[in-house]
């Protein structure tokens, strides 16, 4: 390749900085976590500090990536993003069609390594090219997700792609008298949280992330304009299931989604599913990233996508395996957990309806 088209990387302006959203926003691959509100959140919950670099070639801009910075004892690690945020693909925007994933990412790796001294890379994306990323040194490790497409502007067409049990339950949600209203004060943080607690204690788990990494999002995402907060009231104004929603460009996104154990039996969330979703193709949507896997989300005609990998490059070989093994304990930690947590809620459960009915009269 001549040295003129040779592709260069570096840390941005501050220049550049400043107009990030509209540089990232040039690229087909674009997404919210390529923006600064997205970047500015992880690093308010304390993943890392944000690096965030342009690719050039023959002078001009062909490619970007935000990433964090993360220093563990004395090891460096870059994420973008590190397993545990809460984030769905990032890795770099580009176009395919100008530069390679051999171009770019060629040349990110020795940069990391020298400028900034970096012994472990991830990437999350479905946009880098297998061959290329395994020449490089990297492991691929399939990330799948449920995405659903949408309609904008028929909503009856959408409809009819859910499967009938999730119309039945929205129109039973109607029946019951059950409310959707979005939110815009910060105390719906605590209130989603709360309930998410319930639901992973239910399923014999524990949340992997503490009350700020929600609020911090409810913020972030709230001061950029992206964000969708949504609660289900019933006839009584008791909360019973609320989500966490990004619109961003042509794409909806779930964060979190949970609902209070005690009302389980109204359903909710296919009424607060469907409520985010209008919205959505209101503001020109047409696809839905449901972040993560779960056989209740296709129930909104959402398919499984297979298509993101999670890239892992190590610079010593026993590093790659040390981070296989923290995070096979981690999750057994977390299961451990959850399942104790489980254990003394059923417990307090069984106790409640003692007292109950020991204060009942005959």
């Amino acid at each position: 390749m001549p040295q003129a088209d040779m592709v260069t990387v570096r840390a941005a302006t501050p220049a550049e900085r400043g107009e990030w959203d509209q540089l990232v926003a040039r690229f087909p691959n674009c997404r919210i976590v390529h923006k600064r509100a997205w970047i500015e959140w992880l690093e308010a919950c304390g993943c890392g500090t944000p690096l965030y670099l342009v690719f050039e070639q023959a002078g001009e801009i062909v490619a970007a990536i935000p990433g964090l910075l993360v220093r563990l004892g004395l090891l460096r690690l870059y994420g973008s993003p590190l397993p545990g945020w809460q984030t769905p693909a990032m890795g770099p925007v580009f176009d395919p069609a100008r530069v390679s994933s051999a171009d770019l990412i060629g040349v990110l790796v020795p940069y990391l390594e020298r400028r900034h001294r970096v012994h472990h890379v991830e990437l999350l994306s479905g946009d880098l090219d297998a061959a290329a990323m395994h020449v490089l040194g990297f492991r691929g490790e399939a990330v799948p997700t449920y995405r659903a497409r949408l309609y904008p502007g028929d909503e009856a067409r959408m409809m009819k792609t859910l499967k009938e049990s999730a119309r039945r339950n929205i129109r039973r949600a109607a029946k019951l008298g059950l409310v959707a209203r979005f939110e815009d004060d910060e105390a719906f943080a605590a209130e989603h949280y709360a309930q998410l607690e319930e639901v992973f204690v239910r399923g014999g788990n524990t949340v992997s992330f503490g009350s700020t990494r929600a609020r911090e999002f409810f913020r972030h995402m709230r001061a950029a304009g992206k964000l969708l907060a949504v609660s289900i009231y019933t006839p009584e104004n008791v909360n019973i299931a609320t989500g966490l929603f990004t619109v961003d460009g042509r794409e909806l996104l779930l964060w979190s989604w949970a609902h209070r154990t005690a009302h389980r039996w109204f359903r909710p969330t296919e009424l607060l599913t469907w409520t985010v979703m209008t919205r959505a193709m209101a503001a020109g949507c047409e696809t839905f990233d449901f972040m993560g896997l779960g056989d209740f989300k296709a129930k909104f005609g959402a398919e499984l996508d297979v298509t993101k990998y999670r890239w892992v490059r190590s610079r010593y070989r026993w590093l790659a395996r040390a981070r296989d093994f923290a995070e096979r304990g981690y999750r057994w930690q977390q299961s451990v957990r959850g399942r104790i947590a489980r254990i003394r809620m059923f417990r307090w459960g069984r106790l409640a309806d003692e007292a109950e009915r020991a204060d009942s009269p005959a």
